[in-house]
């Protein structure tokens, strides 16, 4: 929506407003969010364009707050903000090599950004060490509470470690070296590891029907001569420049056939069930081994821009479904210069615990290195 400007700023950026922060700007994503369509390519819009991964120029930025990641990565930003429903904070963090958290579901909040579903939307700053992470949180997360940033873990610290979501047909060699070195590094560090697995749950049929409510809500505050429901965006993304013929609709579509009908009490059920059902499993796993995190690849190696089958590999689907805090760090690369990151779940509304664990992952790794912007992976 190129011309539909909101009226006022987002609660979070008036918090970071009267800190002191200067807002630099907007940054590219991939189109709504990736819930436009499945064929959108990561971190593409018809508005800003191709975003473009700053380690080699031809491989994917991920998603989707592909812009926030890259403007952290490549020093166009000290700080930038992301938002997240699916991975979309610490999945371009990783493929970006910058640190990206998720808090806990309700620690920031919401107000004036752009919704698909409030039991998983959150915003959370992207940046190029988790310093800068727990400095922006501090100013945008309510309550505020102390973090504790040592280089040494506490005495006792058990972390679980999850492989997440693969392609069961790819290989993830690099992957599998990152994640035993970081494991590795743990045990230097003095913490305990075991190997854990984790529920991955379905929440297709909700995210549609809980998009078409909060979009059509949220576009109705807005006003002026854009949309004004998910309806009138179907029909406006008919311009020539949208690409609508190649990249298609779906979700759009699927969420507005969604079944608006049905009995609210029935969707909350339905909601409410998931919920419950990812919390228990995690809780478990987190009681059963007295867990204080549980670590995780963040993703596989880039893909090139235009590629869509290729070697996936994810781990944030319950800790964003769950409204557990997640935080992607630097944790190596593949072939040298694609980069790899690994992601610490935390308890819910134990975020501080969360970043003070990452900082000390981070000081003991030094793994990021600067973008050289290369035009190909060398052969």
């Amino acid at each position: 929506m190129r011309h539909v400007l909101p009226h006022r700023d987002a609660e979070l950026v008036s918090r970071l407003r009267r800190s002191g922060a200067i807002i630099l700007g907007k940054t590219n994503l991939t189109e709504w969010a990736a819930y436009r369509s499945n064929d959108v390519p990561n971190g593409w819009s018809p508005v800003g364009g191709q975003t473009r991964n700053p380690y080699v120029l031809d491989r994917s930025p991920y998603g989707s707050s592909s812009g926030s990641a890259v403007a952290a990565a490549a020093g166009l930003a000290p700080v930038t903000i992301g938002t997240e429903t699916f991975g979309s904070i610490v999945s371009p963090a990783g493929m970006n090599s910058v640190v990206g958290f998720k808090p806990s579901m309700g620690r920031v909040s919401g107000d004036g950004i752009v919704p698909i579903s409030p039991f998983q939307d959150t915003a959370g700053p992207i940046t190029r060490n988790v310093a800068d992470a727990a400095a922006v949180f501090l100013v945008i997360a309510t309550p505020r509470r102390a973090i504790r940033l040592e280089t040494a873990l506490l005495a006792g610290t058990r972390i679980g470690v999850w492989r997440g979501v693969r392609n069961s047909s790819a290989k993830h060699s690099d992957v599998n070296r990152v994640l035993a070195e970081a494991t590795a590094m743990l045990h230097e560090l003095g913490a305990t590891t075991v190997e854990v697995d984790l529920t991955v749950p379905d929440t297709s049929e909700v995210l549609s029907y809980e998009f078409k409510v909060s979009i059509n809500d949220y576009l109705g505050t807005v006003g002026g001569d854009g949309p004004h429901d998910l309806g009138d965006l179907i029909a406006f993304r008919s311009h020539p420049d949208e690409r609508t013929s190649d990249l298609g609709l779906a979700k759009f579509e699927q969420a507005q056939d969604s079944d608006m009908a049905r009995r609210p009490s029935d969707y909350l059920e339905e909601r409410a069930q998931i919920t419950e059902e990812i919390r228990g499993s995690i809780g478990r796993v987190f009681g059963r081994h007295r867990l204080d995190a549980i670590m995780s690849p963040t993703n596989g190696r880039a893909p090139e821009v235009s590629e869509r089958d290729f070697a996936w590999l994810h781990s944030c689907s319950p800790a964003a479904v769950g409204g557990y805090p997640s935080i992607a760090v630097p944790a190596g690369y593949a072939d040298s210069q694609l980069p790899l990151g690994v992601s610490f779940t935390g308890r819910r509304n134990r975020d501080e615990e969360l970043l003070g664990l990452a900082y000390s992952f981070e000081q003991a790794t030094q793994a990021r290195k600067r973008p050289l912007y290369l035009p190909t992976l060398p052969a």
